[in-house]
């Protein structure tokens, strides 16, 4: 039997052993190159191919692919690959979704902490015997407020160590986690409010076009004086135009910056390859020369994508990719970010509104219950913020309180929507539980018993349900109804409840059995995704209503 080639680019030393080392070499033709992946070494015989971040995985390095089947990505970030052209191909992406919250962290407090302690200088100046206090003199982070945007696992880990460093922190997300936020102090605000009062500001979203440049001239002048930038996430979200005025105006104290626009220029043989270049798109010679600029200024801290570079963490991403490899090639597909053309339909998932339940606190699971006047204002409000959407299909669970959702959803956008019903929707069962008051609950059982039960993917309830069981029933019928549908190019809205929808989202997004755990689908929100015709995420954008969430 042939084995099956892969070939790894950007390969470093600890990558070359690790590598070599995890992968089954009866079975798979390993080839490890120094270099990142060019049009001239692109190697047209792999089956597979794997790459930093730092390499661009372009569509016409992908006009040669005859035989390649899978792109496994060496980070989190998939934005350096052409989804389209990869898609377009039949060529599926996979990623390391969580190799080190703590890793990246650490890195962007080291980053804060030498530039509010001025470390650089420091060391600049005791060593050339010139140490002058009154030239290095900081600042303290206690009682300092950081701003965090983006909260995904690495934006709470960045909470946890900044209330050990007693600081104030507020945070941003269009898919805000409230629950978790309590627990580290964490205030939500707008994205106005948060630049407005935060003394540093510490960027840790995912890249989408829709967020290209969140970080712009107008929100860099609502930025509180002297404040701090960090970015460690990527270097598109921020307009670095903009940024250089906000330094050198003196908005900004100083930036942190692990990654930047056009950050391939950092390496010298890029930039030689500009300057030879006969006619460089403008776009590339202003980044050389807004990176040339940052460079000089005492204020800024630039590195290259070394947030990521511990021992520890890139043990992980090794054995993470070889892991994604081995079960792409057993039919077993894990971390992907999609494997064939686009559906051109949008799916829209709502969980239902405020329930009389909901309102009392009690766990409803199958029990019809109505929504609340509240609840009917929140669907009202709904309705506005996805009126744009033509719906072809609606799908609501067997449960009165959907229903009455989905009607106010549509008679706000003024259409005659019929919908249909499916108990594969249904939400979970809560057996012995249901009609409980879940905070006695709590009291009763423990804080740690109470999240597994809420959250937790296998956890047995007695006559009850688990999510597991949940996903075993949502999952086919949305792989058999509803992908068809967006395949087809028709919009669908599925008004659901929080334990279904989390289903229809751990194969949407390819969450973890362990991530799953501490995903939540809050009221008030619509999710918008557009996904492959396998039926997963390809991009996703949450449009959240101005509502309090209910007690439950």
């Amino acid at each position: 039997m042939d084995k099956i080639k892969i070939v790894f680019y950007d390969v470093t030393d600890t990558d070359r052993e690790q590598l070599s080392q995890h992968l089954d070499t009866e079975k798979f033709d390993i080839t490890l190159v120094d270099e990142g992946l060019t049009a001239e070494n692109f190697d047209t015989d792999a089956a597979a191919i794997s790459v930093f971040v730092s390499t661009k995985v372009t569509s016409k390095i992908l006009e040669q692919a005859t035989n390649l089947q899978l792109i496994a990505c060496r980070s989190t970030g998939f934005n350096n690959v052409d989804l389209d052209a990869a898609f377009n191909k039949l060529i599926a992406v996979v990623n390391v979704p969580s190799y080190g919250s703590s890793t990246v962290a650490e890195y962007a407090f080291a980053m804060l902490l030498s530039l509010t302690r001025r470390l650089d200088q420091a060391n600049d100046l005791t060593k050339q015997g010139k140490l002058v206090h009154d030239d290095l003199r900081g600042y303290d982070l206690r009682h300092k407020t950081i701003g965090i945007i983006g909260t995904g696992k690495i934006g709470f880990r960045v909470a946890e160590i900044a209330r050990g460093f007693g600081m104030n922190i507020r945070g941003y997300d269009p898919y805000p986690n409230h629950e978790r936020a309590q627990k580290v102090g964490m205030t939500y605000s707008s994205l106005s409010e948060l630049v407005q009062y935060s003394d540093v500001i510490s960027l840790h979203a995912p890249y989408t076009q829709e967020n290209h440049h969140l970080i712009n001239e107008s929100l860099l002048q609502k930025c509180k004086n002297r404040s701090i930038l960090i970015n460690t996430a990527r270097g598109e979200l921020v307009d670095t135009k903009a940024l250089l005025n906000a330094l050198e105006s003196g908005k900004l104290y100083g930036a942190g910056l692990d990654v930047l626009e056009g950050e391939h220029l950092l390496d010298l043989n890029e930039e030689m390859l500009l300057l030879r270049a006969g006619h460089p798109d403008v776009e590339t010679y202003e980044h050389s020369i807004e990176i040339s600029a940052l460079q000089r200024m005492d204020n800024v801290i630039v590195t290259k994508h070394n947030a990521f570079n511990t021992y520890e963490a890139v043990s992980r991403i090794n054995q993470t990719t070889v892991e994604n490899i081995q079960n792409y090639f057993t039919g077993n597909v894990q971390n992907s970010v999609g494997s064939k053309k686009t559906a051109t339909g949008k799916l829209v998932i709502v969980r239902h509104t405020e329930s009389e339940w909901n309102a009392m606190s009690k766990w409803t699971g199958t029990t019809d219950v109505h929504i609340t006047n509240k609840g009917r204002k929140e669907a009202a409000q709904i309705g506005e913020i996805i009126k744009d959407v033509t719906f072809d299909k609606v799908f609501v669970s067997e449960q009165v309180r959907t229903h009455e959702t989905a009607r106010i959803i549509a008679a706000t956008a003024k259409k005659s929507l019929k919908f249909e019903i499916s108990s594969a929707i249904n939400e979970r069962d809560y057996g012995v539980l249901t009609g409980k008051n879940k905070w006695e609950i709590k009291d009763e059982v423990g804080e740690e018993e109470f999240n597994s039960i809420r959250r937790g993917w296998d956890h047995s309830i007695e006559n009850g349900e688990t999510l597991k069981t949940v996903y075993e029933r949502a999952v086919p019928f949305y792989k058999d109804t509803i992908v068809p549908l967006l395949s087809a190019g028709k919009n669908v809205l599925i008004v659901a409840h929080g334990n279904s929808i989390r289903s229809l989202m751990k194969y949407i997004e390819s969450i973890s059995d362990e991530d799953i755990e501490t995903t939540e689908m809050i009221f008030g929100t619509a999710l918008i995704y557009t996904v492959d015709n396998s039926g997963k995420q390809l991009n996703k954008q949450a449009r959240t209503i101005d509502t309090a969430p209910p007690p439950a």
